[in-house]
């Protein structure tokens, strides 16, 4: 059996987003809640979840995100809105919104899906939402208080960025939490036609 590599695609964020999911997380963790905060260097705005990959298909992976991505200009998005998961009842995930300024990352990520879906463990059967996700909840303690600070920041815009570059990432899970480690990068706005 092939050893395999935990394999996510995403765009990394700068500095001043991550300063600004700081902020959130800071006036959300003081609404209560039980919620095991993401750290904000590893936040990403993740596009499609491979799960285990063959490590000896990783090239075949990378060159097949090269061509989906071929001719797409680079995206301008918007930090915007939060809400969570489930979007009713008791929340499990809460995220902070993304807003695609350029109007194309839902293409971006339709074609990284389709093209990369023969490399997926398990190919997502939901519609794909852009979030960055803050914390995940541990426990239903203090939820109600929760939910009433992220409704509050549903209307919150955060910085503007482009996103030039896609980074392919190994994922290492440990007791410590994950681990992530960039196994190739593509850049938008190669030669070609832009789209």
């Amino acid at each position: 059996m092939s050893d395999t590599v935990r394999t996510f695609i995403a765009i990394e964020l700068p500095p001043e987003v991550r300063a600004f999911l700081t902020e959130c997380q800071e006036r959300l963790n003081r609404a209560g809640g039980d919620v095991r905060w993401v750290r904000p260097d590893l936040i990403h705005l993740t596009l499609v979840f491979l799960g285990e990959v063959p490590a000896d298909m990783l090239g075949d992976l990378e060159q097949a995100a090269r061509e989906a991505l071929a001719g797409f200009a680079p995206l301008e998005l918007r930090v915007s809105g939060a809400g969570h998961f489930p979007p009713r009842g008791a929340p499990r995930v809460v995220w902070i919104g993304i807003e695609d300024l350029s109007g194309r990352l839902m293409a971006v990520q339709a074609a990284l899906a389709k093209a990369t879906g023969a490399f997926a463990e398990k190919v997502e059967d939901r519609a794909y939402t852009a979030h960055l996700t803050l914390g995940r909840v541990r426990s239903p303690k203090g939820a109600r208080d929760l939910t009433g600070a992220v409704d509050a920041m549903s209307a919150h815009t955060g910085p503007t960025f482009s996103a030039g570059e896609v980074t392919i990432f190994k994922s290492e899970l440990s007791p410590q939490g994950p681990a992530y480690t960039a196994l190739g990068r593509i850049s938008l706005g190669a030669p070609g036609i832009a789209r």
